[in-house]
């Protein structure tokens, strides 16, 4: 996949987005709503403003967060398909997802935690390996991020378990990398305009992060189908042979 294609990919999910507004900026209230409920409802309401429920807050977080992101890649994926969806099929996203979303956003935070520690190790305790050790580090911590662009994708598409998921993530992306780095940058770009603006964060963000990654994913399965139709015509010609 070269970089006119990841730009024509990102393109095509530019004009998604426009020409389906409405469902994106739906999906996305809805994702913000329920995916941080529990943090906004500790802010918010008096009587939950205690350091107990602010900790159950958390916990509860990385459900909503969870279930509502794989809601969100259920209903985007369908509309890129061109299949029909509406409204309840985020509710049908967040019950088949909730579980596996859970685990895989608990799993990138973590695995974001791990390795800036191991960063701050490392310059706290500067000998000749460590200072090796944090430039890796720095480059598990991109590798790690790119790969959870896929993860939800390969999910919803695939009904597969979390591990499998990340196994194929980080697989695709070892296979195409210049790909995966240009979903990153324009991934990033959209946070970063997202988190200034704030508005995009409430309205736009998540639906269209859904979108792209996705858009991005069937692209690239594209060449493994093809491949495995070529094996299955080779095989086919020498069983005749």
């Amino acid at each position: 996949m070269s970089f006119g294609q990841s730009w024509r990919t990102f393109v095509r999910a530019l004009k998604l987005s426009y020409d389906h507004i409405g469902k994106v900026m739906l999906t996305n209230l809805i994702w913000f709503g329920v995916g941080l409920a529990p943090i906004l409802a500790c802010s918010y309401v008096p009587f939950l403003q205690t350091d107990v429920f602010f900790l159950l807050s958390i916990i509860a977080t990385f459900i909503t967060m969870g279930g509502a992101t794989g809601a969100v890649h259920y209903r985007m994926n369908h509309m890129i398909q061109g299949e029909e969806t509406v409204l309840k099929d985020m509710w049908e996203g967040f019950k088949r997802y909730w579980l596996r979303g859970t685990i895989l956003f608990f799993l990138g935070i973590l695995g974001i935690l791990i390795l800036v520690f191991n960063i701050w190790f490392s310059q706290n305790y500067p000998t000749t390996l460590f200072v090796i050790l944090s430039g890796l580090w720095i480059w598990g911590i991109i590798y790690w991020i790119a790969l959870q662009q896929f993860v939800f994708p390969f999910v919803v598409n695939q009904d597969i378990g979390v591990f499998k998921a990340l196994k194929r993530a980080a697989l695709i992306i070892l296979d195409n990398p210049l790909p995966s780095i240009i979903l990153l940058v324009l991934s990033a770009i959209v946070v970063a305009l997202s988190l200034v603006f704030a508005a995009p964060l409430l309205i736009f963000m998540a639906s269209f992060l859904a979108i792209v990654q996705n858009c991005f994913y069937h692209e690239l399965m594209m060449k493994y189908e093809v491949q495995e139709q070529h094996n299955s015509v080779e095989v086919e010609g020498e069983d005749k042979a």
